[in-house]
């Protein structure tokens, strides 16, 4: 959560409101609730002590209406010294403060304890004039109980301070995370739902310039196809041409030459056929159940490898998956193909399994790597680890941009593992 900026920005506003929080009701415990408590235990120290005092000197015949008023008026208890007392514990403040007051008035100790049986009940024993007067008196005699109003104000208002910034922080970070939302779309070349261009003005500016921004990336896209598109149709026409004139030279025509003539067309209606799969690359909407294993045997077939090359196939047989299978299959054709042609003639590994409904399809070549300064690079159009743009040594360097196109639309993932002088693996997982 603390790597979000809602989590981030929601704990740090709480921690800051909770320091805050706790040092006023701290401030206010030491300057007003303890002193307070301190003049409540003062006053019932001094009705204890005076009743003491007056019950020790009233007649016989007068003492038991003395205590009747006094329980009945003042909530005081008188005991019989038969009652069974708990060990002398400190559980609240307040107990201090009574008897250290009462210590005091009276210059010994005097301890406050709870009656077994009775947790609510307390009795002190006040000796007075050589005589032992045990009273007793409540909880809820005390009234509130100041340190626990402290507790329960702190949490109270802790957790409205906390609801208080979440509420906020997910206000304010909500627009951010639709336009972060919307951001992965516009890279993976979609077209996200508008933002909302409302909120605070930062806010909708940003949003607006976003929506403005994802428009002209769209038109961009499709304006690129269109362009690509009208280029290749233009030129496949004298393309077509200059082969039917190849076909139609003079046999004393040298024959090397006629084949370099024709390996060059053929170059060219390649390059052009690459440069329509950039943009197509995007378009296939079509999902389908598909064997795995046949998928990649058909494109093996297809890619035609040398006789001698080994091909380790592993895998379930039975391993299917739905999915788009033109995309797929445009994906890993484009990785074996690069395989085998940078793999150094030696063997390839294509395992695949399926787990937890996402598939993975690993390619292993033992080639001479890709340098890791390069590995993100090789991914952008026309990009080339061998730069003389040769095409025995290296394609026309769209393969893996097509590829990345692809994966970024289809919300697949890609990794790349390679060391240079240690051969390549590339993981696609569904």
């Amino acid at each position: 959560m603390t790597k979000t900026l809602f989590g981030r920005t929601a704990l740090i506003i709480s921690s800051t409101m909770l320091v805050f929080l706790l040092a006023v009701v701290s401030i206010a415990g030491y300057f007003i609730i303890l002193p307070v408590g301190k003049r409540n235990a003062e006053d019932l120290s001094a009705l204890i002590l005076l009743s003491a005092q007056t019950y020790v000197e009233l007649p016989p015949n007068a003492k038991q209406d003395f205590i009747n008023e006094l329980s009945k008026t003042h909530r005081l208890y008188w005991g019989t010294g038969d009652e069974s007392l708990a060990e002398h514990i400190h559980l609240k403040p307040h107990f201090s403060f009574i008897e250290k007051s009462l210590s005091d008035r009276l210059g010994s100790t005097v301890d406050v304890a709870p009656q077994v049986g009775r947790p609510d009940r307390y009795w002190v024993d006040i000796k007075i004039s050589n005589k032992t007067v045990r009273i007793g008196f409540d909880q809820e005699r005390l009234g509130v109980s100041l340190p626990y109003v402290s507790l329960y104000l702190l949490i109270a208002l802790a957790i409205a301070a906390i609801l208080s910034s979440l509420i906020l922080v997910k206000k304010l970070t909500k627009p951010i995370q639709k336009l972060s939302e919307a951001a992965k779309i516009v890279g993976r070349g979609g077209l996200p739902k508008p933002l909302a261009e409302t909120g605070p003005k930062e806010l909708a500016e940003t949003a607006k310039a976003f929506n403005q921004m994802s428009t002209d990336v769209q038109n961009l896209l499709e304006n690129r196809t269109i362009l690509l598109g009208g280029i290749s149709h233009d030129l496949r026409t004298p393309l077509t041409r200059m082969r039917m004139a190849v076909e139609m030279l003079p046999d004393e025509v040298d024959d090397e030459l006629t084949q370099e003539l024709q390996s060059s067309i053929a170059n060219m209606e390649l390059i052009i056929q690459e440069y329509m799969q950039l943009t197509q690359g995007l378009e296939d909407e079509h999902q389908e159940r598909i064997n795995i294993k046949t998928l990649i045997s058909n494109i093996i077939a297809d890619l035609k490898p040398r006789k001698d090359q080994t091909i380790n196939l592993l895998g379930d047989e039975n391993c299917n998956k739905k999915t788009h299978s033109n995309a797929l299959h445009r994906v890993l054709f484009n990785l074996i193909e690069n395989a085998l042609r940078y793999g150094d003639q030696k063997p390839v590994d294509l395992s695949w399994s399926n787990e937890n409904s996402a598939l993975k399809i690993t390619i292993s070549d033992q080639g001479l790597g890709i340098p890791k300064a390069q590995q993100k690079a090789i991914f952008r159009p026309f990009y080339r680890l061998e730069s003389s743009r040769n095409r025995h040594t290296g394609g026309t360097g769209l393969g893996l941009a097509i590829v990345d196109q692809i994966v970024k639309k289809r919300g697949w993932q890609l990794e790349l593992l390679s060391n240079e002088g240690g051969g390549t693996q590339i993981t696609l997982t569904l």
